[in-house]
C-alpha cells in the first residue's frame, strides 16, 4: 500500500515503532512483507505484524494464513510487538458470523505465538457492530479527533492512530501515524517473549 519504504530514513526521522501488514482474509499475503520486515529489522526498528480481518472467511483459516505468511519472514516471534487483528467495517448482515470467527483468530494466534494479540478498530465500527466485552485484549484505536473516544468496555487505548493522512520521510504519499500509550521503555517491554 505504501510502495517502497525507506526504513533508514524513517528511523532517522525519530519514529519509534511500526506495524507491518502480513496478511488479509484466508488467502492474501502482502507482497511487500519480506521487504518491510527485513528493512525494519535491519534498522533495529520496533515492529510487529497485523492481519486484516475479512468477514465471511473462517477465523481459523485467516489465523493460519497470518501465521504461514509470518513464518516466511520470522521463524521466532520473540522480541516483536504483539500481533494485531485489524477489524474494520463489517456489513451488519455478517455480524453474527464475524464475531465467533474473530474469537477463533485471536485464540489461535495467541496459542501459536504465545502472545496476546491487540485489536485494531474504531469507535464507530466497534460500537455499531459488536456486542460483548473484548477489553481483555489491548486496543489499537483508530480515531482522528483531537480527543479520542473509547469504544464500549475499554478503559484505555494501547495505541492511538490519530491520523490517516500524514507525511513521513521515507514513505511516498500519505500514511497512518500513531501514538503509543507510554514511554519507550514501556513500548520495549510490550514485545512478545516466545513463539
Amino acid at each position: 500500500y505504501q510502495g517502497n519504504v525507506n526504513w533508514p530514513l524513517i528511523k532517522k526521522s525519530g519514529y519509534s515503532f511500526a506495524y507491518i501488514k502480513v496478511s488479509e482474509g484466508e488467502t492474501i499475503g502482502d507482497p511487500k512483507l519480506t521487504d518491510n520486515w527485513t528493512g525494519a529489522s535491519k534498522e533495529a526498528f520496533l515492529h510487529g505484524g497485523y492481519h486484516v480481518f475479512t468477514p465471511g472467511d473462517p477465523g481459523k483459516k485467516q489465523a493460519e494464513n497470518f501465521l504461514a505468511n509470518l513464518k516466511q519472514v520470522q521463524l521466532d516471534y520473540h522480541g516483536y510487538l504483539p500481533p494485531v487483528l485489524d477489524i474494520e467495517a463489517i456489513p451488519k448482515g455478517k455480524l453474527i458470523y464475524a464475531q465467533p470467527e474473530i474469537i477463533h483468530w485471536l485464540k489461535l494466534v495467541e496459542k501459536k505465538i504465545g502472545c496476546k494479540p491487540i485489536i485494531y478498530s474504531s469507535p464507530s465500527t466497534w460500537d455499531s457492530e459488536f456486542l460483548g466485552d473484548f477489553s481483555k485484549y489491548s486496543l489499537w484505536l483508530a480515531d482522528y479527533s483531537k480527543k479520542p473516544t473509547l469504544p464500549y468496555y475499554w478503559k484505555k487505548w494501547e495505541i492511538w492512530q490519530f491520523s490517516n493522512s500524514s507525511k513521513v520521510a521515507g514513505i511516498e504519499g500519505i500514511v497512518d501515524v500513531n501514538h503509543f500509550n507510554g514511554d519507550i521503555d514501556k513500548l520495549r517491554s510490550s514485545v512478545c517473549i516466545k513463539w
